[in-house]
């Protein structure tokens, strides 16, 4: 069978950098513990708002520690702590003390959201490898593990463009137009493409310094003679690039 490398200057030990253009189910019984606690959870959206911050800003997360039952991490402007109860799939928050730095605009409002959801949370669920925060059936908060963070930081906040594919056979495979074919990796763990005249999008993860990508959906346009859309596509669906 071919193996084939798609190059996007993510990979260290198996490709060139790419050029890049400016323009991350409910768990039973005796999991409970090792479900939440212990990892660090990057906020991806609250009160149904995606949570999204700007490059070079730093992203709310939170984290439990099961030795002293007590939460902490970062909402948008401030640091913050608590304690919490965790039974099964029960989880309420105590009292929530934070830092004293001025909070405005779209981080105050991330902030504030934050907060709100930690105050109203009575239940907790993993569904999909996300971390739910709960209010009966409303997901108050939704949250991804961090496995990487470095790695992430490092792809994200890009738009990356496809610079060639190599073969196990010597074959090489190489666009006319870069700017057509390009990758883009989210905070919330999605990623959305470019494949000459259409748009796709999928999820990646970051494990063990090796990134995986998967698509999942794309736009039906036709493509003219020539595109290598489907060369693109199939690239990105097969990598297993090492950081």
């Amino acid at each position: 069978m071919k193996q084939r490398v798609t190059v996007f200057g993510l990979a260290i030990l198996l490709v060139t950098l790419l050029i890049s253009c400016i323009q991350r189910e409910t768990v039973g019984t005796g999991a409970v513990v090792i479900g939440i606690e212990g990892p660090k959870w990057r906020l991806v959206e609250v009160s149904d708002a995606p949570v999204s911050p700007q490059p070079g800003e730093r992203r709310p997360f939170i984290t439990f520690d099961a030795t002293n039952k007590q939460a902490s991490g970062f909402a948008g402007c401030n640091n913050f702590f608590g304690s919490y109860e965790l039974d099964r799939s029960s989880l309420k928050f105590g009292p929530v003390g934070t830092t004293r730095m001025f909070c405005e605009g779209a981080a105050g409002e991330v902030e504030m959201r934050f907060m709100e959801s930690l105050e109203q949370t009575r239940t907790w669920e993993l569904r999909d490898s996300a971390l739910l925060l709960l209010d009966g059936s409303r997901v108050l908060a939704r949250f991804t593990k961090v496995h990487d963070e470095q790695n992430i930081q490092a792809i994200t906040g890009t738009v990356w463009q496809w610079v060639q594919t190599l073969y196990n056979d010597d074959r090489k495979v190489v666009p006319k137009e870069p700017k057509s074919y390009t990758v883009q990796f989210l905070d919330n763990g999605k990623l959305t493409v470019k494949a000459d005249c259409n748009q796709t999008g999928g999820t990646y993860s970051i494990r063990d310094k090796r990134l995986s990508i998967e698509i999942t959906r794309s736009s039906m346009a036709a493509y003219p003679e020539g595109s290598l859309e489907d060369e693109f596509v199939r690239g990105l669906s097969g990598a297993a690039i090492s950081l």
